[in-house]
């Protein structure tokens, strides 16, 4: 292949091993307009995160062999296990599936992605049958909430993998919850398609305004060791006090002119955590501009196209970009209301009208005026008011733009939305105050009746 890795030509793509250097920003910008497609072909893809706990150990987090454990037990076979320095990482668990780990060990499903929604939720409902299966036979676990609700900073089981040994010192020194959004946060995420320069550019700026009400409508973290943390979304806090060069609202969201180089140009300028070769995680980059890396290498490492697509997995944005938009502003819930956040992005995005709709209806703030707002829901949740914006009226509206949309475009899938309409639109509630309700209420207090609630698996 030519060592010109600047030319834009759709044939002849770039190695993730060719180099590449600052001429290359054009490939860049053409690598995520290269997720292009008709709407015929527009899918939906869900990721799940769940805390596992050790019933044994009095709801202990999982140790690593545990967590290893758990991921065999989805393995076809034993090809279909990734290790990396002699940990299981990965697992392939057939029809284009995947579990991860997070750092604190929490397991993350990556569903394969499907064009209707009820073949979201059929891989959603096979994989937490399966992990009930685990979890009874080795007395286990596994609660859907935003934040671990149980355990302190001190009592989490960091898992032994070589890109979180490398994050974990540089993210520490850069945000004072940074470990707490490691260990003790899980999120539902939506993944979904775009058609063209212009259908990108809206959905990215809604997914990144509107992050905050959503963040708002499945709030479901209120609890912090034990007993209430005073947040409905204690995970969207500790994001909130953790790296703000990647972290929060995207700052090309900014700007209504966006563009896919816009997106590009605020990625060239974020520094690196790692740079990978031949299974290691190098430090040698930490810290150093995505630009600054491109212009000179650095301590022997030359940048590869590949550096560039593992710098774009390392932005944490509400709403972030790579051959598809990825909504990040929920926290994970339970497998209806996880429904619930696909149906509620499918329904604004993939019909014109409500995205138009959406994108007129969604706040437009300035850097500090977002934070503020994001801070606010973090502690009220669809009580949040800030700066003229009352983020319950604006939940309800959405969820109204997200029900018109579905019954448009996929109309059998409305269906998903019942319970935001009933519990949003009608009594204007997340499901922290549910929690908190019951907590104050029936449960007297009780912290494992709340576990029982968020009890998954």
């Amino acid at each position: 292949m030519s060592q010109q890795p600047s030319r834009t030509s759709r044939e002849g793509f770039p190695l993730l091993t060719d180099p590449v250097t600052g001429e290359s920003v054009p490939l860049f910008v053409e690598n995520l307009l290269r997720g292009e497609k008709p709407r015929a072909e527009w899918v939906c893809g869900a990721e799940f995160e769940l805390f596992g706990y050790d019933r044994a150990r009095g709801f202990g987090r999982l140790g690593p062999a545990q967590v290893e454990s758990v991921l065999a037990g989805f393995a076809p076979s034993s090809r279909d296990l990734v290790h990396e320095a002699g940990a299981i990482v990965e697992v392939n668990a057939g029809q284009m599936n995947r579990l991860t780990v997070e750092p604190g060990g929490q397991v993350e499903f990556s569903g394969a992605p499907h064009r209707d929604l009820a073949g979201v939720e059929r891989e959603l409902r096979r994989y937490l049958v399966r992990l009930h299966e685990v979890a009874e036979s080795n007395g286990l676990a596994f609660l859907a909430a935003g934040f671990d609700p149980l355990r302190s900073a001190s009592e989490q089981r960091w898992f032994p993998k070589p890109r979180y040994e490398v994050m974990r010192p540089y993210l520490g020194g850069r945000g004072g919850r940074a470990w707490d959004m490691m260990c003790r946060t899980c999120s539902v995420q939506a993944n979904l398609d775009y058609g063209s320069r212009e259908d990108l550019c809206k959905k990215f700026l809604v997914g990144n305004r509107l992050a905050p009400v959503v963040t708002a409508v499945f709030a479901n973290s209120p609890f912090e060791r034990g007993r209430p943390s005073g947040y409905k979304s204690t995970r969207a806090a500790a994001w909130l006090d953790t790296d703000p060069d990647r972290c929060g609202m995207a700052p090309p969201a900014l700007r209504d002119d966006f563009g896919a180089e816009d997106y590009v140009a605020y990625a060239l300028g974020v520094p690196m955590i790692f740079a990978q070769r031949e299974g290691r995680y190098l430090a040698d980059v930490t810290g150093v501009r995505f630009d600054e890396f491109l212009a000179r290498g650095r301590g022997g490492v030359t940048p590869l196209f590949g550096d560039w697509a593992d710098h774009l997995t390392t932005i944490f944005t509400d709403a972030r970009l790579k051959q598809h938009v990825e909504l990040r502003s929920a926290d994970a819930g339970d497998l209806e209301m996880t429904m619930a956040l696909q149906a509620l992005w499918k329904g604004l995005f993939y019909d014109d009208a409500s995205l138009d709709a959406a994108l007129r209806l969604a706040p437009r703030l300035d850097a500090g005026g977002a934070q503020l707002l994001r801070e606010r829901v973090a502690r009220d949740g669809l009580a949040a008011r800030h700066g003229g914006v009352d983020v319950l009226g604006i939940a309800r509206d959405v969820v109204g733009l997200a029900v018109e949309g579905l019954k448009r475009v996929a109309p059998g899938e409305a269906g998903y939305l019942d319970v935001l309409v009933a519990r949003v639109v009608e009594e204007g509630v997340c499901p922290a105050d549910i929690l908190l309700r019951n907590f104050e209420g029936s449960w007297h207090g009780s912290v494992e009746r709340a576990c029982e609630h968020l009890r998954v698996a």
